[in-house]
C-alpha cells in the first residue's frame, strides 16, 4: 500500500513538474517573439529583455490577456553628444493589464493596456558625453548625518536636488586657462521635456569628492560647465518627460503614467500612444 501511495506521490509531482515545464518554455518562446517584433519594428539593433507576468503563463496566453509586460532596451542610440559621438541610454517601460489581439505578439499586433510606464536611465559616462565632461561621476549623497553615497545601506536610493558631480572642467585664470577637477552639487529637473542639469554650488560634504583651488572670478564659469539642458531624448512609446532623478550613479528621466491605451510594437522608440476613449 505505500508503494502504491508512494508511487502516486511519485507521477503527481512529476506530472507537475512537466506542466510547469511546458508553461515555462512557452513563456520564454513568447517573450523571444514579442522582442522580435519590438526590435524589428522599432530599428533596434538588438532584442530588447521581455519579461511576461502572470502564471500559468497558458491560460493567460489563451485568453490573450497578462497582467503585466515589462520592456527593457539596453544601450540605445538616443541622441548626438559633443563632436558628433552618439550617446546612448536604457529604455525601460512596463506595460499592465495587457489585451493582445493574438496568443502572439508580432510587429502588427495591437495591445490594449490599462497603464503604460516609459523611462530613459543614462549612465555617467554617457552624461558626461552630453556635458562634454569625459571623466564625469554622479553620486547620491547619503542622508544627512549617515555615512555612504547614496547606497541601499544608506537609506538613500535616489533624489533630485543635491546631486554630486565630480568631472575636470576649465577653469579660467588670469593670463591663461587650465582645467581642474571639481566636485559641485547640481539639481536635476526636466523644462519642456528635456532633462536640465544646473550646478548649484561647490560640493563641500562628507562624500567622497575634489576640493580645486578655484579663483573666485572663476567660479561662476565653472558651475556653468556643469550646468546645461540636453536635448529632448526618447521616451517609450513617445511619452514626455516630466522628472528626473538619480539611481546610484545613473539618472532617470521618466513621464507620467499613460492609460488606458492601445500601442503598437513598432512603436516602442517612436510614436506616442492615444489614449483610449
Amino acid at each position: 500500500m505505500r508503494k502504491v501511495t508512494t508511487g502516486v506521490a511519485v507521477a503527481v509531482v512529476i506530472a507537475v513538474a512537466a506542466a510547469v515545464l511546458v508553461d515555462v518554455g512557452a513563456a520564454i518562446r513568447a517573450e523571444h517573439r514579442f522582442a522580435v517584433a519590438v526590435r524589428s519594428g522599432s530599428g533596434l539593433s538588438f532584442d530588447p529583455e521581455i519579461t511576461i507576468g502572470g502564471f500559468p503563463f497558458l491560460r493567460a496566453a489563451a485568453d490573450h490577456r497578462y497582467p503585466q509586460v515589462g520592456i527593457t532596451a539596453r544601450g540605445v542610440v538616443v541622441g548626438s553628444c559633443h563632436d558628433g559621438v552618439l550617446c546612448r541610454g536604457d529604455l525601460r517601460s512596463a506595460l499592465t493589464d495587457v489585451r493582445t489581439d493574438g496568443a502572439t505578439v508580432t510587429s502588427r499586433s495591437s495591445m490594449r493596456v490599462s497603464r503604460v510606464s516609459g523611462s530613459l536611465t543614462i549612465d555617467s559616462v554617457n552624461l558626461g558625453r552630453f556635458l562634454d565632461i569625459i571623466d564625469l561621476t554622479v553620486t547620491t549623497p547619503a542622508p544627512r548625518d549617515e555615512p555612504g553615497g547614496g547606497g541601499p545601506v544608506d537609506g538613500n536610493l535616489s533624489a533630485s536636488s543635491g546631486i554630486l558631480l565630480t568631472g575636470t572642467v576649465p577653469v579660467p585664470r588670469t593670463g591663461r586657462d587650465a582645467a581642474a577637477k571639481v566636485s559641485v552639487v547640481a539639481d536635476l529637473s526636466v523644462v519642456g521635456g528635456a532633462l536640465r542639469v544646473q550646478a548649484t554650488g561647490f560640493y563641500r560634504g562628507p562624500e567622497e569628492h575634489v576640493t580645486a583651488d578655484v579663483p573666485d572670478g572663476s567660479r561662476a564659469a565653472v558651475l556653468a560647465a556643469f550646468t546645461r539642458t540636453l536635448p529632448v531624448l526618447p521616451l517609450p512609446w513617445g511619452i514626455v518627460a516630466t522628472s528626473a532623478h538619480t539611481e546610484g550613479s545613473d539618472v532617470t528621466v521618466a513621464g507620467d503614467d499613460l492609460g488606458p491605451t492601445t500601442l503598437y510594437p513598432t512603436d516602442f522608440v517612436s510614436a506616442r500612444p492615444t489614449a483610449d476613449r
